[in-house]
């Protein structure tokens, strides 16, 4: 039986090694990679032992589209920084203005009516957010590393991941990631600061980011649910 009979989207690699691995991309790309000598009967089985965990990963990369929305319309909900707002527009003589009040994000404009306006200055005004908080985290976070050099930060749209670490010691964040807790930020940040030590998710660099937030497991179950929905 071929593989393709498991799973759709999926590529086959044999190369020189001992093990079979599979990864999910977030375009919903999976590639297996397996050991040139590996039968079909060995590839199948371990790929059905995987399908469970396959469906999870492509179900989360799938949920990240929640966060390419943002409601525009006078009384809809808001997630920001962990809490919910319910987003408010009013007719003003100040045009353009935002300001949080308790459970409240309220937009005073001159055009209420312009709809493309408002959903343009309120990403705007959430990106701005992003950046301000995102900086005051990772300057707390790095702390925590005695021996490391505050790295540089850019906040941009990710392919559907919270964050990613470059190794001129630049860390990005996803401007979406502004909608958790700052427990939740934390996390991510930590994550990747871990990567400057370590490249890729040995045991190491997980006993590392448990010395940081012995926590994060549980932190990261929770930015799912808060987030994406999930």
């Amino acid at each position: 039986m071929n593989f393709v009979n498991y799973l759709d989207n999926a590529i086959l690699k044999k190369e020189s090694r001992k093990t079979l691995s599979i990864r999910v991309y977030p375009d919903g790309a999976i590639v297996i990679k397996a050991p040139k000598e590996a039968t079909d009967e060995e590839i199948n089985s371990f790929i059905s032992r995987k399908k469970l965990w396959v469906s999870k990963q492509l179900d989360f990369f799938n949920k990240f589209k929640v966060c390419d929305t943002i409601c525009d319309a006078s009384g809809a909900s808001i997630l920001y920084l962990g809490r919910q707002y319910q987003f408010i527009i009013e007719k003003s003589v100040k045009n353009n203005v935002i300001q949080v009040s308790h459970n409240k994000i309220i937009l005073y404009t001159n055009f209420p009516q312009k709809r493309d306006e408002i959903q343009k200055f309120l990403t705007n005004w959430l990106s701005l957010r992003a950046e301000y908080v995102f900086l005051q985290q990772l300057k707390q976070m790095v702390h925590l590393f005695p021996d490391m050099n505050m790295p540089k930060l850019k906040v941009r749209k990710l392919n559907k991941r919270w964050g990613s670490y470059l190794k001129n010691h630049t860390i990005i964040l996803n401007p979406c990631l502004v909608r958790a807790s700052k427990r939740a930020i934390n996390y991510v940040i930590l994550h990747e600061l871990c990567h400057h030590y370590y490249d890729k998710h040995t045991k190491a660099f997980y006993n590392m980011l448990t010395s940081k937030m012995p926590d994060w497991e549980r932190i990261s179950e929770m930015l799912e649910k808060q987030v994406l929905g999930k």
